[in-house]
């Protein structure tokens, strides 16, 4: 395709290519296009206006270069041809070919892009804030990694003339400056190395009243000492790119500003797969990134990441140290010695340090820095209490969003007339994906794609996700939600992981320890210390002391790990939880009413392991806490094709039910008894269960006529 330069008279149609182009290939919808346009002075008629504008645009560019669709306009090119998103793009290939030969290439070719400054030309104070500043951001941080890797490799004089462009671009910037006088010195030039330093410090004081930095003046006393100083004073700034659209975790927040002035550096951000540790941490970063001017140090640890084994922290401590300025020939081998340079390294300095996915506590325990002026931010699907109990870590476990964060997640995506125009749908949506951020984003995603399908369709489809949780698949792996969750249960013990894979049979809404020892065939001491490895993974949820729960997308993922699973182990498994119930509602039956004529069950299944209720204050409690559970598990049992454990079942929690005087649940529970009769052709239990319904049928009409 050839190019031919395009000149824009207006300043609004310059801003409206200029964000079309930084969301070159996805809609951008009114609402953004209009606040960055027109910057706060709206027009009267937002809508019209901004069709105004494009129509004007596409004249000049061609009709096909903008589509309009539901969601807003879309920029018909790709997005490799835009400077900015290249720029980008090839930033993100750099930081993953980090450490090998293609790392400098990468960022070689993303510097070379610039020309000038972000939106040149254009007058908008939206663009020229945080887009801008992210990307000079960038720009510096590319640079400075640029010029380190030239700097280890020896190639001096190749970076004298890109440095002294750098330096003379960004005049008060001292990181470059600095590497400015190291290459300089560097290939022997110390005199013109000792006057750029001394022209940098005039400039400093003169324009700002200040005096250079501690790590310039390392510099410069190491050429005046005739010494190299081979830990080059770095300044790093690792952070990976800001959540563009980040939502809610207010609270969450403010519990991460406590540790800039908190007793605690260190802070565990947990919560299951999909809950936003890394947005919310990340995000906060950049939020408090001017309290840490020493510099912020990332590192992904692949804890969890797909198909990756996790990163060795030796290999993590080399990396630091070397983004640090010690050259590699120049660290230890011995890990205590890195350990020990690493601490020394920071000690004083005011770092942020974000480990990002770790695996468990002994991967990110060398990481630590041994000072009290640096923060710690870890995310983890663990929770990590080691580091809570030894280093006085803070824990902050994430909830899935509000329904209003989740709404205010859609309508960043899609924008809030999308969403106001079919409330019901986005509900559902949201519903369906559980209040976690990443189904959301993926939602949000499928929804973008296909612009002109509604809401509605998309939630209609959405809802197979009740039986299949790769209805939310992506091509990224590390936003699969089938893959998100595989990688927290593959890494599970075997027999955590089989009760994991068996918590789906239970049909809820929540399970009790006891109950749990039942469904695993174990002892109650070794289900406690299964369910404590869920919960350490969290996997499942303790809502209320002693009663757990699986979040809705877990519990598909965990139907679909029994659906090929041996099927004679989990009729089993589901035997014994309905006969867990069947036999301890037995025995609450007894104690409450010994009068009733209640059904003598058969002896349990070998793992049944009734609770062992003493007195009627214990069978009113376990009523209490269970009556939920035993209807859904005596709709379960009639659907699986237990039968006589229904008939029997259903006799066991009448007496409950006449306790309550809860006709209705009678009634519903002896109607699963007649079904579960004829199943069988037990004609004695077929008459008990209509004479039952008869009798509650004619209770329920005379409490229908009664006076109000």
């Amino acid at each position: 395709m050839g190019t031919a330069q395009v000149e824009l008279g207006a300043n609004r149609l310059r801003t409206l290519l200029a964000v079309l182009a930084l969301s070159a290939g996805e809609t951008v919808s009114v609402d953004r296009l209009a606040s960055v346009v027109w910057a706060g002075d709206l027009p009267d008629n937002v809508r019209r206006s901004v069709h105004t504008y494009i129509a004007r645009l596409r004249n000049t560019l061609g009709a096909e270069m903008i589509e309009t669709t539901s969601l807003g306009y879309q920029l018909q090119v790709a997005p490799d041809r835009v400077d900015a998103l290249l720029f980008r793009r090839l930033l993100a290939q750099a930081t993953l070919a980090r450490g090998t030969e293609a790392e400098p290439a990468a960022l070689e070719q993303a510097l070379a892009l610039w020309r000038g400054q972000p939106f040149e030309g254009i007058d908008s104070p939206a663009l020229d804030g945080a887009d801008a500043s992210h990307l000079l951001e960038l720009h510096v941080s590319a640079a400075e990694r640029w010029i380190d890797l030239g700097l280890a490799a020896g190639r001096h004089s190749e970076l004298v003339p890109e440095a002294r462009k750098l330096a003379a671009r960004h005049q008060l910037h001292e990181p470059l400056w600095g590497r400015l006088i190291l290459t300089l010195d560097g290939c022997g030039r110390r005199a013109e190395a000792l006057s750029t330093y001394e022209r940098l410090r005039r400039r400093l004081n003169e324009e700002l009243g200040t005096a250079p930095s501690a790590e310039l003046q390392h510099i410069h006393a190491g050429l005046l000492e005739d010494r190299a100083a081979w830990v080059m004073p770095i300044t790093p700034r690792q952070l990976p790119a800001d959540v563009a659209e980040f939502t809610g975790r207010d609270e969450e927040l403010k519990r991460l500003d406590g540790l800039l002035s908190g007793s605690s550096r260190v802070c565990v951000v947990t919560g299951t797969a999909g809950v936003g540790k890394t947005s919310l941490a990340v995000h906060w970063a950049h939020l408090a990134a001017e309290r840490f001017p020493d510099g912020q140090l990332y590192v992904d640890l692949q804890g969890f990441g797909p198909g990756e084994s996790e990163l060795d922290p030796h290999e993590v401590l080399s990396s630091f140290l070397q983004t640090l300025g010690v050259s590699k020939h120049r660290i230890p081998a011995d890990s205590r010695a890195m350990i020990a340079l690493y601490r020394t390294l920071l000690a004083g300095r005011r770092a942020l340090v974000l480990l990002d996915n770790a695996r468990d506590a002994e991967q990110v325990r060398w990481l630590l820095p041994g000072g009290t002026e640096c923060v710690v931010v870890i995310t983890s699907r663990q929770g990590l209490n080691s580091l809570v109990s030894q280093h006085a870590a803070v824990l902050l476990t994430l909830d899935v969003l509000t329904y209003r964060e989740s709404r205010q997640l859609l309508a960043r995506r899609l924008g809030r007339e999308c969403i106001e125009a079919d409330a019901r749908a986005t509900d559902e949506i949201i519903d369906l994906c559980g209040r976690l951020p990443l189904p959301l984003a993926i939602a949000a995603g499928l929804a973008t794609a296909t612009p002109a399908t509604p809401l509605a369709a998309l939630s209609a489809d959405l809802r197979r996700v009740r039986t299949d949780v790769s209805v939310l698949a992506t091509r990224d792996a590390r936003t699969d939600m089938r893959t998100v969750f595989s990688r927290s249960y593959d890494l599970l013990p075997s027999k955590a992981a089989r009760l994991f894979s068996l918590l789906a049979i239970h049909p809820g809404p929540d399970i009790a320890r006891a109950a749990v020892a039942s469904l695993a065939a174990v002892n109650r001491l070794q289900a406690d210390r299964l369910l404590d490895v869920l919960l350490e993974a969290h996997l499942v949820t303790e809502a209320v002391p002693g009663r757990f729960t699986l979040h809705n997308l877990l519990r598909t993922y965990a139907h679909d790990l029994a659906r090929v699973a041996d099927v004679q182990l989990h009729r089993q498994a589901a035997r014994r939880v309905i006969e867990h119930y069947l036999h301890t509602a037995y025995r609450a039956a007894w104690l409450l009413a010994p009068e009733a004529l209640v059904i003598v069950p058969s002896p349990p299944a070998p793992g049944v392991r009734p609770e062992r209720l003493a007195h009627r204050r214990q069978a009113l409690d376990w009523f209490r806490a269970e009556h939920a559970v035993l209807f859904t598990v005596l709709r379960q049992a009639l659907t699986n094709d237990f039968p006589s454990h229904v008939i029997q079942l259903a006799a066991a929690v009448t007496p409950w039910c006449d306790h309550q005087s809860d006709w209705r649940a009678k009634a519903d529970i002896h109607e699963s008894a007649l079904k579960a009769a004829e199943q069988l052709g037990d004609i004695a239990a077929m008459i008990r269960a209509r004479q039952i319904i008869a009798a509650v049928t004619i209770d329920l009409e005379r409490a229908n006529q009664a006076p109000a």
